[in-house]
């Protein structure tokens, strides 16, 4: 997706300059069925180990690139990842990212809003770093993904460089980063705090007779969609409990005809943040097919922002908020 669109078609968001998707057809009224959000209300063994308690530094952190000491706690931090940025941003230490690759994916999700319309990020490139930009930037330390593993060496001279493999589960990933900064508590809080989040509203949904009903996470896509059914996509499947359409994908492009032989119960619709679909949400309302579906006739066709179906600790937060202010039956 540049990342997102690399990532995007890669990992099934279209998996995240463009996979970091736009605001999400915000007002489209409930027109054809649609709901608005507004309306509605790895490598895990390479992790990174820390030699040192929490917060201390000095550290080492061991990665997969070998070992890296950091003297001091940094107080400028690129990432050449965006949803590192996004981790960083989720633990409240926002004011450590001073730059980023794929800034302007972050850019398209109003869940940051407060972080990326201020001007304080550096724009470091949208596919690959741009390395005189890094330069110029000065960082105290580089947090980089396994696609960097190529230009490691170049990075390592910019700044002290630690490479941490993504994840489609965020949680594998926060602490990993929040280690850099010696936030390791906060990141474990986080993830406590998300996960009975989490237990709470699928013990809601289970009380109201959603659970097991079926749903599809899709964004328009070319002349289709693309849709979303992987490891990122487990808490709404495995834990909020709604149901996978026979023969589902970790992702996947599906027809509108194919969506149509779904016929899911509800469908969660991300716009394509790229411009590039040629179907609209004005052109299904005009399809026969899409009028045909339970979810449109139930009105149980909901317009979310994009940053809900990544692999991202704020976006996926923020997924659970839009669910449980649904009220669904």
């Amino acid at each position: 997706m540049s990342e997102w669109n690399n990532h995007a078609r890669r990992y099934g968001l279209l998996s995240l300059a463009s996979l970091m998707l736009v605001l999400l057809l915000a007002a489209c009224g409930n027109g054809g069925g649609v709901e608005s959000e507004a309306q509605s209300a790895n490598k895990e063994s390479n992790a990174p180990s820390i030699e040192g308690t929490a917060a201390a530094f000095p550290r080492t952190i061991h990665h997969d690139k070998g070992d890296t000491v950091l003297n001091e706690a940094p107080q400028k931090i690129a990432v050449t990842y965006f949803p590192y940025a996004d981790h960083l941003f989720a633990i409240g230490r926002g004011d450590l990212v001073a730059g980023a690759v794929g800034l302007q994916s972050l850019q398209n999700f109003p869940v940051y809003d407060e972080f990326t319309k201020n001007g304080q990020i550096a724009d470091l490139g949208n596919d690959a770093p741009d390395l005189e930009k890094l330069l110029a930037l000065d960082p105290d330390v580089i947090i980089a993904w396994e696609n960097d593993e190529k230009i490691y060496d170049q990075l390592s001279k910019i700044a002290p460089t630690i490479l941490i493999h993504q994840s489609e589960n965020w949680q594998d990933t926060i602490g990993k980063i929040a280690a850099v900064a010696g936030e390791e508590l906060n990141a474990q809080a986080y993830i406590d705090a998300y996960n009975q989040k989490l237990e709470a509203l699928a013990a809601g949904m289970k009380e109201s007779g959603v659970k097991g009903k079926t749903a599809m996470f899709m964004m328009t896509w070319n002349k289709g969609f693309n849709y979303y059914g992987g490891v990122r996509m487990e808490p709404y499947y495995n834990k909020l409990g709604f149901s996978r359409f026979p023969g589902m994908k970790d992702w996947g492009e599906i027809s509108l005809e194919g969506v149509g032989e779904a016929d899911p119960d509800y469908i969660f619709l991300c716009k394509d943040f790229t411009g590039s679909a040629e179907l609209t949400l004005e052109k299904l309302q005009n399809e026969a097919v899409w009028k045909q579906l339970k979810a449109v006739k139930n009105n149980h066709v909901y317009v979310v922002d994009t940053e809900i179906v990544g692999p991202l600790a704020m976006g996926q937060s923020k997924g659970l908020d839009i669910i449980g202010n649904l009220n669904l039956k």
